[in-house]
C-alpha cells in the first residue's frame, strides 16, 4: 500500500498507538479517526476497514524487523554479540506492545489478518532456517540441535506468549519476551567444548 499523504500517516500512526495499547479487537474505526483527526470517509479512502489497517501495520512491523534483523545478522561482530543485539531488538519492538495486542495478533479470529500473520511466519521461517544452518556451518551455534527443532520452538513461542500461566509470571509482556528470547538464544550457543 502506497503511503500517499499526511492523512494516511496520521491514520496509520493513530491506529498503531491504539492497537499497541489496547489490542486490535477493542479499537474502533471511530477511535482511530478521532485520534488521527480525520473523518471516517477519509479513513475509508485509504483503508477498507480496521483489518486492512492492522494488516498494513503488521506488514510494516515485519519489514522493519527483517531489515533490522539482517543488519545485525550480517554485521561483522561475534555471534554472541549478534544474539545480544537481537535480544535488544526484540526488547525494543516489544516495549510498547500490550498483552492485548499480543493476544489479538496470535488469537484474532479475522481470517484475512490470520492469513497475513501465517504468511509472515512462513517468510520468517525461511530466513531463520537459512541463517541457523549457516551459523551451524560456521560453528557459531550448536550443531547437536536440529535447525527444524529450533524453528519448532520459535513457532511455538506464539502459544507461550499467550499462555496465561506464563504471562502471569511477568509484570509486563516486554519482560516475558526478553526472558524467552534469552533462554532460546543462549541455549543454542556452543558449549565450552565446542559442540
Amino acid at each position: 500500500m502506497e503511503k500517499q499523504s499526511e492523512k494516511f500517516e496520521a491514520i496509520a500512526g493513530a491506529a498503531k498507538s491504539l492497537f499497541w495499547k489496547h489490542g486490535i479487537r477493542r479499537v474502533t474505526i471511530e477511535e482511530i479517526c478521532q485520534v488521527a483527526g480525520v473523518s471516517k470517509m477519509t479513513c475509508y479512502k485509504y483503508f477498507s476497514n480496521k483489518t486492512a489497517i492492522a494488516k498494513y501495520l503488521i506488514e510494516e512491523l515485519f519489514e522493519s524487523g527483517v531489515k533490522s534483523y539482517k543488519e545485525i545478522y550480517n554485521s561483522d561482530i561475534t555471534y554472541e554479540e549478534k544474539v545480544k543485539k537481537l535480544i535488544d531488538l526484540k526488547m525494543s519492538n516489544a516495549h510498547e506492545m500490550s498483552q492485548e495486542l499480543l493476544d489479538d495478533i496470535y488469537k484474532y479470529q479475522d481470517e484475512e489478518l490470520s492469513e497475513t500473520i501465517e504468511d509472515i511466519k512462513k517468510r520468517m521461517i525461511g530466513i531463520y532456517l537459512d541463517d541457523i544452518r549457516e551459523a551451524q556451518k560456521e560453528g557459531e551455534i550448536r550443531t547437536d540441535i536440529k535447525p527444524e527443532f529450533m524453528l519448532y520452538f520459535l513457532n511455538n513461542l506464539t502459544e507461550m506468549l499467550t499462555d496465561q500461566r506464563l504471562v502471569g509470571l511477568y509484570p509486563n509482556p516486554e519482560q516475558m519476551i526478553i526472558e524467552v528470547m534469552s533462554f532460546f538464544f543462549y541455549g543454542i550457543m556452543p558449549r565450552r567444548n565446542g559442540k
